[in-house]
């Protein structure tokens, strides 16, 4: 199997099939309701919404500078207030993060795995370590919203 192929597998398996973490991210964010996604237990810490909107921040950023070579993480860092927790924005917040995976499925679908060693703009990592690292994350911060969503619902 082509690395490209694996690193897909990876993404399709955390995104809404069988990762061996056990849960993928459509089936616990379809358990969460906007008030428990728009939560935040201070008004430092950062709600659910917040920790995705900063992922598929992310996931589009990395993906738009590929070709480029080059990105640029903007000040906020994708984690902004959200003013309007209704039903539908918290749709339109999980269409977004579908929409970011069918891109990322599309890139890596057509990926010229030569790029794969080479050393990404001037950085000190490579494309693959930098795709891999979307991927690490992303799983990073669904493991924190795993956690976030399971202290609101046991009421702490």
């Amino acid at each position: 199997m082509k690395e490209s192929r694996r690193i897909e597998s990876l993404f399709a398996k955390q995104y809404n099939g069988n990762p061996w973490l056990g849960v993928n991210m459509v089936d616990k964010l379809s358990q969460i309701t906007p008030e428990q996604a728009a939560h935040k237990f201070s008004p430092q810490a950062n709600s659910i919404w917040e920790i995705l909107n900063h992922m598929i921040g992310w996931r589009e950023l990395v993906l738009r500078g590929i070709p480029k070579n080059n990105y640029s993480s903007p000040n906020h860092n994708f984690i902004q207030p959200i003013t309007n927790t209704t039903k539908e924005e918290w749709q339109k917040t999980l269409a977004h993060l579908e929409k970011s995976q069918e891109d990322w499925l599309q890139y890596l679908s057509t990926l010229d795995e030569m790029i794969l060693g080479e050393t990404f703009g001037d950085m000190s990592y490579s494309y693959y370590e930098l795709i891999l690292g979307v991927l690490h994350h992303d799983i990073y911060h669904f493991g924190q919203i795993s956690i976030l969503f399971r202290l609101i619902t046991e009421g702490v």
